[in-house]
Order: C-alpha cells, then sequence, then structure tokens
C-alpha cells in the first residue's frame, strides 16, 4: 500500500467516525428537545453542546470530503479566504458551549439567591451570546488570510 491509499484510509475513517459524532450528537438532542421535563435551564446548556457538537462535527466531514475528492471546487479564492475562519470558528465554539456551561455553574453555586442564573431567559441570553462572539472573535482570520493570498 502506498501513502496516498493510507491517507485516503484514514481520512475514510475520519469521515466516518465525525458522521457517527454528529448522529450521537442529534440521537442525545432529542430527548433535550421533545420531553418536557428536560427542558431545565441546565439542559438547554447541554443542548448547545450538543448543537455546537453536530455543527462541528458535520463541518469537518464536508471539509474532508470536499478537500479530498472535489480540491479544485474547495480550494478557490473566495474560499481560501473563508474556509480558516470556519475553521477556527466551528471548533471554537464547542469549547465555548462547554466553558459555558462551566460559567453558568459557577454563577449558580456562588450567587445561590439569584433567581436570574437559573432562569431560561439567561440561558437564552448567554448561549446567544456565545455564538455571537465565537463568530466574532474568529473574525481578525479574515483578515490575516486576505494579506495572504
Amino acid at each position: 500500500m502506498d501513502v496516498k491509499q493510507t491517507v485516503s484510509i484514514i481520512i475514510i475513517v475520519r469521515i466516518i467516525l465525525l458522521g457517527f459524532t454528529s448522529i450521537a450528537a442529534c440521537l442525545y438532542a432529542i430527548p433535550l428537545c421533545f420531553i418536557r421535563r428536560f427542558h431545565t435551564p441546565l439542559n438547554l446548556l447541554t443542548l448547545n453542546v450538543c448543537i455546537a457538537a453536530f455543527v462541528c462535527s458535520t463541518y469537518w466531514a464536508i471539509f474532508y470530503i470536499m478537500d479530498t475528492y472535489y480540491t479544485h471546487t474547495i480550494w478557490t479564492p473566495k474560499l481560501c479566504i473563508l474556509i480558516p475562519y470556519m475553521n477556527q470558528m466551528v471548533d471554537t465554539q464547542e469549547l465555548y458551549a462547554v466553558c459555558l456551561i462551566s460559567l453558568n455553574r459557577l454563577f449558580t453555586i456562588v450567587y445561590k439567591n439569584k433567581a436570574l442564573f437559573r432562569t431560561k431567559k439567561w440561558v437564552a441570553i448567554c448561549v446567544s451570546a456565545q455564538w455571537i462572539l465565537g463568530a466574532l472573535i474568529s473574525l481578525p482570520t479574515l483578515a490575516t488570510n486576505r494579506d495572504v493570498i
């Protein structure tokens, strides 16, 4: 077996594993979405992690497929600027989602008398801020890559 075949097998295994990760994230999220007793603030934060994991694994699976089999389609001048931004943004969203759970738990323990930190409205604000800040923090990648190309 030569190097090209080995790399192709490794990429196929990666794509399969990322597909399983996407499916697992969806399967974990289904009860959180449809069973009413699971609609608690902490479970909504867990749902946010599931969504971030689904987005991340699906993006990377599509990226590996496109990069391996449709190289000329993905590496156009416009996409060369956008791809590093998307790579960074989807990777960091998963990390930010886990950090958001930790931060929320810290606030609910330290400020146990404040009801705000235990409401769904607070969770919605935090999740929205996480996704917006994750997209904004990755923006310097666009400017950096524009100079390189």
